[in-house]
């Protein structure tokens, strides 16, 4: 039997993937994921070291089947698909539903969002699985950003008599004290997003953030812009891209930096990766993150904020800038990598002639078309994209986005409360907080009539007037 089995192994590639075993009678008998094929179905030759059930299943396999995919993540859901739909005999805990994280939308008059392991119920929508726990809590962050749906037990919303804290922060539209009049929407807009049915709502939202930057409010172009990022993050299963690959947890260092330095021909000890964030020219800031081969070298991160206002919304003026006072001031570095085509690749190897520079370009689609210019120019487009060296440079690029973004958001929230309420006399730190807790922005403070102003806590009286007739001097002399 050993022999034969072996025989039907012998061609399963080296690659992630699921393998689905068969008996006589062509019934399916068990599906399973690897992160490597061969090397997990070798384990199925010596009976004796199987548990007792699979010691059984093995005796009866006449033949077995194998799908690769691109990392092992693809491999855990592409095996939930196959056992939730065929029903293997053999998969006995992952039939039952108890294995893997899944959200949920619960079908009461204002729907909750929920985690949960556990069997399907009929009281509510289950979409999933996800590869993680981390990867299933980012995707509940990004509805909470985009559509503002409640996280709280029924329990706890019928018993609130003001707004929590994630009101306050944008990430519930507060249904427990607060009239909804688009609940059902904010819904169906999640059920959209878990669904994988995100790019027309990106789409919109995009054409939304452009009429508010005409319109020069750039407060809501930069919430449309927040949650544009937020779902650029989501698959086409509804799930999140391996948030622990993304992080570079998964990530050989030590291998993929030697394969980059042999693509390269030369040593890195360290290598800076740079990347640009501004709202349509507003707030314009910098990142560098540097990693080596022992991964993320975080005592390299470093911030930028333009000093030279001319450049703002140039992001290749931008780029010089922040590479020049990189290399001036920063840690030594080995390799310089920059997102984006041929014209950010130029001007940072004109900026910094003697470092190697190394571009990494989007294409067409984002995560789909990437490739890349080497050092010398050329362009390489032969990196397969589930190789570890791809994965490991696509991994340092959203780092580096992440790093730059996160301090954008910071600077942006800054000039947002320091240009309005800063400029109004009286009104300090405390008042601003009491202020800003209240209303949730700015905007809506300028918004505000007098008789609002006045239930701010804290506020008083005169300070009251003196921001209203700040915001409506025509009324108030």
């Amino acid at each position: 039997m050993n022999i034969q089995f072996t025989d039907l192994i012998a061609n399963s590639p080296n690659a992630p993937g699921v393998y689905r075993m068969f008996d006589a009678d062509n019934n399916l008998l068990y599906v399973g994921k690897a992160k490597n094929l061969s090397n997990r179905l070798k384990q199925y030759i010596d009976i004796s070291k199987l548990e007792p059930h699979k010691q059984v299943m093995r005796t009866l396999v006449t033949r077995v089947e194998w799908e690769t995919v691109a990392t092992e993540s693809d491999a855990l859901i592409r095996e939930q698909e196959l056992i939730k739909t065929l029903k293997p005999k053999y998969n006995i805990m992952l039939t039952d539903g108890k294995m893997y994280p899944m959200i949920a939308l619960t079908t009461s008059e204002y729907p909750r969002l929920l985690k949960f392991r556990g069997k399907i119920s009929q009281r509510r929508d289950v979409f999933g699985p996800y590869p993680s726990v981390n990867a299933l809590n980012e995707t509940i962050k990004t509805i909470q950003k985009v559509c503002q749906i409640r996280t709280c037990t029924d329990t706890f919303m019928r018993n609130r008599s003001r707004p929590c804290l994630l009101h306050q922060i944008g990430r519930c539209s507060g249904p427990c004290c607060i009239e909804q009049t688009d609940y059902n929407l904010r819904t169906q807009l999640a059920r959209r997003i878990l669904s994988g049915d995100s790019e027309p709502i990106i789409a919109d939202l995009t054409q939304q953030m452009k009429n508010f930057a005409i319109s020069m409010d750039y407060e809501s172009a930069a919430i449309c812009r927040d949650k544009i990022a937020a779902l650029t993050h989501t698959s086409s299963r509804g799930t999140l891209k391996n948030t622990k690959t993304n992080n570079g947890e998964n990530i050989n260092w030590d291998e993929t930096v030697t394969e980059l330095e042999k693509l390269l021909g030369i040593k890195i000890e360290c290598a800076g990766v740079f990347d640009n964030s501004h709202l349509f020219g507003h707030s314009p800031v910098g990142a560098m993150i540097t990693f080596g081969h022992n991964g993320f070298i975080k005592s390299g991160y470093r911030h930028f904020k333009l000093r030279d206002t001319g450049r703002a919304g140039n992001d290749i003026a931008m780029m010089a800038e922040f590479v020049t006072r990189a290399t001036e001031r920063g840690p030594k570095l080995d390799l310089i990598i920059v997102d984006g085509g041929p014209a950010q690749w130029n001007i940072a190897h004109k900026t910094a002639p003697n470092i190697p520079i190394f571009g990494v370009t989007k294409g067409v689609v984002r995560n789909g078309d990437e490739h890349f210019i080497m050092p010398n120019g050329d362009i390489y487009r032969d990196m397969p994209h589930d190789s570890k060296l791809f994965l490991m440079l696509r991994s340092v690029r959203d780092e580096a986005h992440r790093f730059v973004i996160t301090y954008h958001r910071t600077v942006r929230a800054k000039t947002l409360t320091s240009s309005v309420l800063d400029e109004i006399d009286g009104i300090g730190a405390k008042r601003k907080h009491a202020l800003l807790t209240h209303f949730g922005s700015a905007r809506a403070v300028a918004d505000a009539d007098l008789a609002t102003l006045l239930r701010v806590p804290g506020l008083g009286k005169t300070a009251a007037e003196k921001i209203y007739a700040h915001f409506h001097s025509n009324v108030i002399q």
